[in-house]
């Protein structure tokens, strides 16, 4: 297994830690360990480049960790009630765009099509570490205003990609053929 996947693996198993950490009041150590696990990001990809040995196993697992990192750190917020009120709708909206987008990724493989990922979703997630990083530590005004931040940068990437995916995809239905079964 290559190191870069190794990292990838490492930021995936951090993702516990850090929630029970933040769950139970020791925000300063999540944060440490956000932070470490949000570097893995920074470093596998580069050392896979790098090094060049990108993977199908990190092509996959790489998107993955970083969903499990973000989502987690949704969840572990709005559970503190870091997020709450008009704040649960920024929530919602990175979670949603980013179940969106894996689906999108899932349905263009099969139609042996790929989704680049582009400058600006490089900037959403760093935009979304960095919030989620600062939030962690506490409550702060530049942790809310860069949240917001990666919520628009969400909205637009998550528009792009649908836009991008959907010249790719069919939108009539397939010919019947003897061997399908109605439903």
């Amino acid at each position: 297994m290559t190191l870069a996947n190794r990292l990838t693996l490492f930021r995936a198993g951090l993702v516990f830690p850090y929630a029970l950490l933040a769950l139970n009041g020791q925000r300063t150590l999540a944060a440490i360990l956000f932070a470490i696990a949000a570097a893995t990001d920074l470093l596998d990809g580069y050392i896979a480049r790098r090094r060049q040995e990108e993977t199908p196993l990190g092509r996959v697992l790489d998107p993955i960790a970083d969903k499990m990192l973000t989502i987690t750190a949704l969840i572990v917020l709005t559970a503190v009630q870091t997020f709450s009120g008009w704040l649960l709708a920024g929530v919602v909206i990175i979670a949603v765009r980013e179940i969106w987008v894996a689906g999108l990724r899932e349905g263009l493989i099969a139609n042996d099509a790929e989704l680049p990922v582009s400058v600006f979703a490089k900037a959403k997630t760093t935009a979304q570490l960095l919030a989620l990083f600062l939030l962690t530590f506490g409550d702060t005004l530049v942790g809310y205003a860069m949240f917001w931040i990666a919520v628009a940068l969400t909205v637009f990437t998550g528009w792009s990609y649908t836009a991008t995916s959907f010249k790719v995809f069919s939108f009539e239905a397939d010919e019947p053929t003897d061997t399908d079964t109605v439903h």
